[in-house]
């Protein structure tokens, strides 16, 4: 009886809205040039939030080339172009239920419906490479040297030499993967830098979700450094206070990333290290160990993290968590342009479009919001 009642409300809130229920064509035939100046005044608000870090920053729109001999391989028009493209698919749509808002003056109310959706956003762009001073998204070089989170930075030498002691100009800690006879380190040990930053295109598709009043729109700042490795050197390379965590002394398959025959290796220590003989199956370990922190709260890791709690008429995902799609999924922008999204891990053997020639990676990662138009001062009741 109680589903039957939620299912009429929801009809009727249907029918009595004045909106109808449709996607634009710009969400399949998608300018990325449209949004260049929205792009401009949003990198300029992301130079503001990092003028409030403490320590020094620089200015993003004066900066020169970061590395002049690595330009990067995917842009901010492509990233746009490629998310906006494959926003329908990615967007996994549907109606929920139903909120009920009530709106009193004096001794009079009144109560409005509105319709309760469920839909995904990129929230960040995240990326898994190498080389230091080697991002694949290219305008990222310029805004980790800005964040100085660049691997020649004074902040990352010093961290890094003060535990280290040692002169870093003669040692190769800069990522890769080691093989046998290399330094007497193990057989495949890789190490991969994993920065995230707020979706670029963020931008049009707020703009496209609120022209249609029923879709979720997403609050990460475009641009901005969520998460840079390098500046998080003491916990991404020597996994402290995380090697002492319960989970990284679990058994096999009790904290690992996929299943006992697809199994692509433990979740904690969540560090940069992996003993992987993939390095496809590596970068997508250190990606989810990167978004598994960004999406919780006190995290031991230098991070801004991206959980929200919920408001009236608007409820954030719950952190990243294995076989549950509505807390991440992944796009993979480079080396293959997917035109889906999916949970990771891959397959045990992935196929050879997704395998990167040069050790870099780069994701979009979409997560699941539920959200309902706000029709008055207070939120009384919602279902689903």
């Amino acid at each position: 009886m109680a589903r039957l009642i939620q299912t009429i409300i929801v009809l009727a809130a249907l029918l009595t809205s004045e909106r109808v229920l449709c996607f634009p064509d710009r969400w399949e035939n998608f300018d990325a040039g449209e949004f260049d100046s929205l792009r401009d005044e949003t990198l300029g608000n992301t130079q503001v939030l990092l003028d409030q870090r403490e320590g020094r920053v620089e200015c993003i729109v004066c900066h020169e080339e970061t590395n002049d001999h690595y330009k990067g391989v995917i842009g901010v028009d492509d990233i746009i172009a490629q998310t906006m493209g494959t926003a329908l698919a990615c967007l996994n749509w549907e109606v929920r239920g139903v909120c009920i808002w009530l709106t009193c003056f004096g001794p009079a109310c009144d109560i409005e419906t509105s319709i309760k959706v469920k839909n995904h956003v990129p929230d960040l762009v995240i990326q898994a490479y190498d080389r230091a001073n080697g991002e694949p998204w290219a305008e990222s070089q310029t805004l980790n040297q800005v964040s100085q989170g660049d691997a020649d930075s004074t902040w990352v030498t010093t961290i890094i030499g003060l535990i280290e002691d040692i002169d870093l100009k003669g040692v190769r800690i800069r990522g890769g993967v080691s093989t046998e006879g290399a330094r007497s380190q193990r057989k495949n040990l890789h190490f991969k830098l994993v920065d995230a930053y707020g979706n670029p295109a963020i931008i049009p598709f707020n703009a496209l979700a609120k022209s249609t009043g029923y879709t979720c729109e997403g609050t990460a700042t475009p641009f901005f450094p969520y998460y840079i490795s390098n500046l998080d050197s003491v916990a991404w390379r020597w996994d402290v206070p995380e090697m002492f965590y319960p989970q990284s002394w679990a058994g096999f398959g009790q904290y690992d990333l996929g299943s006992i025959a697809n199994n692509y290796g433990p979740i904690y220590p969540r560090h940069g290290f992996m003993t992987a003989h993939d390095p496809l199956k590596a970068s997508v370990l250190a990606t989810y160990r990167a978004a598994h922190f960004i999406t919780r709260s006190g995290e031991p890791h230098l991070y801004f993290s991206i959980d929200e709690n919920d408001r009236d008429g608007y409820w954030p995902p719950d952190p990243l968590k294995e076989h549950d799609r509505d807390t991440g999924q992944f796009q993979m922008l480079y080396p293959d342009r997917e035109s889906g999204c999916r949970s990771f891990p891959y397959s045990g053997n992935p196929p050879v479009s997704k395998r990167s020639t040069d050790g870099s990676y780069v994701w979009n990662f979409w997560r699941a919001y539920k959200c309902c138009e706000r029709r008055g001062a207070i939120l009384i009741f919602h279902a689903g």
